[in-house]
């Protein structure tokens, strides 16, 4: 070979090998995932269910072809004081043996800083000044803590950033400054960052990157939203019932009597929803469609590959009440859509609305695994001798843990409305406070996982639901449901119900109460959170959908006096 040619293979070996950095650069070690929901979050002062996932569902994840998860934590909630003060140490150890498992495992996790994300705060976002001490506050505690850690733990900054309020124009700066902070304790830590309006695609291929070369930019794909919302109580009424197909069928597409108005009027804070669903019907022909969704997403490619920056999809998803032919036909269009320009993404959640669970079933996992669904995102069927394993196959020969200042092995706490955790003494070092408050919803409910709830009716007669109370005023009372899954008219959410009365307890001081289950009666008529309607009709109990066990508290007559503290509730036998 003479001289020329070995130069010019040395000059295509250079070229291929920068080439080969810029891919690299611009690739992440990781290509799906999903979002571990209600594991880590909490929308008050109540401490986040930290046993409904072990070791046992990273295994299993594993095997299904997961190799990211994102880990939305509340952190504003589980910090004395809110917002800015020290992370509760039991939260931060659970975290830590979560580390510990996604290391374990070789599944990359991203620790995602999910505050700010009440409809409240919505509304009424916070302040630029509160995002940023709130931010300092979280990532130098974060950092500092999990420094040494593997290149499997990743941070992710904030979730979707609002687009009201003062954070839009100032957010890239502050976000720049946690950037800065997080250096300051880790230097060599992959972080996550996103731009404002809620982490959109057009807000975040107007963004200038950042000189950090260890950063991943997120977005979250739901277009359009008309069709992955719809069934989304918390938008609107006329989402609640409204049925759009995917991709565009004029035939399918529902009427709606809205106002008809422009983007920019739409843009006007005041406009109603059903003006906005209006605009939503009139430019869903084009924005209903694969083409669309490939050219926004080819878009945010586009962004990436100019800027030489790495991005990730860290949700997708569809509300279950979608058609299942529909909602799988997008999951597999936007999920094509990602792969083609290399684009790793997460799925919103294993259950939920968006979630691969048969939504209304109670909604454990694995067993309630909707396979179509789970299939378009990707990710194949677990390993049978694995999910033996995440199962509880001890009970009712060994009582069952509901919660005892924080729930039991995959129990979910479900709702908490204005009930707070509180430390007592000991050896109630976590519990349960019920303060009074008139004349609003007041209440905690909890999901038992199917294999304690599938036992109620071979072992009616035998179980009983014991806890731990301290009432502080004669006048109080509790309500206790076992309650059915609620799926609507179709299959209301009967309910049985024993009340207990603090005028046969001792004040001030902790008792325990045992209730056989044998001695909960039908409660007549119930409530739907699926139509916001209450049936005033004869219970209808059935034993085959009870998942719900649920403590009310509330005081519509104003007849209450006091606070009342529940610890240490578990399901055994007589």
């Amino acid at each position: 070979m003479n001289h020329s040619s070995v130069k010019r293979l040395l000059v295509c070996l250079v070229l291929i090998c920068c080439a080969f950095g810029v891919f690299a650069q611009n690739s992440l070690p990781f290509t799906k995932g999903l979002d571990l929901l209600t594991w880590f979050e909490t929308w008050s002062d109540t401490l986040p269910p930290l046993n409904k996932h072990d070791e046992a569902d990273f295994a299993l994840l594993k095997s299904m072809g997961v190799d990211v998860i994102r880990l939305p934590v509340h952190f504003e909630f589980v910090m004395n004081p809110n917002y800015t003060g020290k992370i509760d140490e039991i939260v931060l150890e659970k975290l830590d043996q979560v580390c510990d498992w996604a290391e374990k495992y070789q599944i990359y996790l991203v620790i995602d800083n999910h505050s700010f994300n009440s409809e409240a705060e919505d509304n009424n976002p916070p302040t630029a000044k509160l995002y940023k001490e709130h931010l300092e506050s979280v990532w130098s505690q974060v950092a500092q803590r999990y420094n040494n850690r593997s290149e499997y733990i990743i941070y992710e900054i904030l979730n979707e950033p609002k687009a009201k309020g003062d954070i839009s124009a100032k957010w890239n700066k502050i976000q720049q400054d946690i950037i800065d902070v997080i250096r300051s304790y880790d230097p060599n830590r992959t972080i996550v960052v996103t731009s404002s309006n809620f982490s959109s695609i057009d807000t975040l291929v107007k963004m200038k990157p950042y000189k950090d070369p260890n950063l991943i930019y997120t977005f979250h794909f739901y277009e359009p939203h008309l069709f992955s919302h719809q069934g989304a109580t918390w938008i609107g009424a006329g989402f609640a019932d409204i049925k759009i197909p995917f991709p565009y069928d004029k035939s399918r597409l529902p009427q709606y009597k809205g106002e008809t108005l422009t983007w920019g009027q739409l843009k006007q804070e005041a406009i109603k929803i059903d003006s906005w669903m209006q605009y939503a019907i009139d430019t869903y022909p084009n924005e209903g469609t694969v083409k669309y969704i490939n050219n926004r997403i080819k878009k945010v490619a586009d962004w990436a590959k100019k800027n030489k920056v790495r991005i990730w999809a860290g949700e997708m998803g569809v509300h279950y009440s979608a058609s299942p032919e529909d909602r799988t036909t997008w999951i597999k269009t936007v999920r094509t859509a990602f792969e083609e320009n290399n684009i790793p993404y997460c799925v919103w959640g294993i259950d939920g609305y968006f979630g691969f669970l048969k939504c209304g079933s109670g909604e454990s996992f694995p067993e309630d695994i909707e396979k179509e669904i789970l299939e378009a995102e990707g990710f194949s069927m677990p390993d049978e001798n694995l999910v033996a394993k995440t199962k509880i196959n001890d009970f009712p020969q060994k009582p069952y843990t509901v919660y005892d200042g924080v729930n039991g092995k995959k129990t979910v706490i479900a709702s908490t409305m204005n009930c707070q955790t509180i430390k007592d003494d000991e050896p109630h070092a976590y519990c349960l406070k019920a303060p009074h408050i008139q004349a609003q919803s007041l209440h905690c409910k909890f999901l038992l996982p199917n294999s304690i709830s599938s036992k109620f009716a071979e072992y009616e007669n035998s179980l009983a639901v014991c806890f731990s109370v301290k009432f502080t005023d004669k006048s109080q009372d509790i309500n206790i449901f076992l309650q059915d899954t609620d799926e609507g008219e179709a299959n209301l959410p009967w309910r049985k119900v024993y009340k207990v009365k603090a005028s046969d307890y001792s004040l001030n001081k902790w008792v325990s109460v045992e209730i056989p289950i044998s001695d909960f009666k039908n409660a007549h008529g119930t409530w739907s959170d699926r139509t916001q309607k209450w049936y005033d009709l004869e219970c209808q109990f059935e034993w085959s959908r009870f998942h719900f066990l649920y403590f009310d508290f509330e005081d519509w007559d104003n007849k209450k006096k006091g606070d009342i503290y529940i610890d240490d509730v578990v399901i055994k036998q007589k």
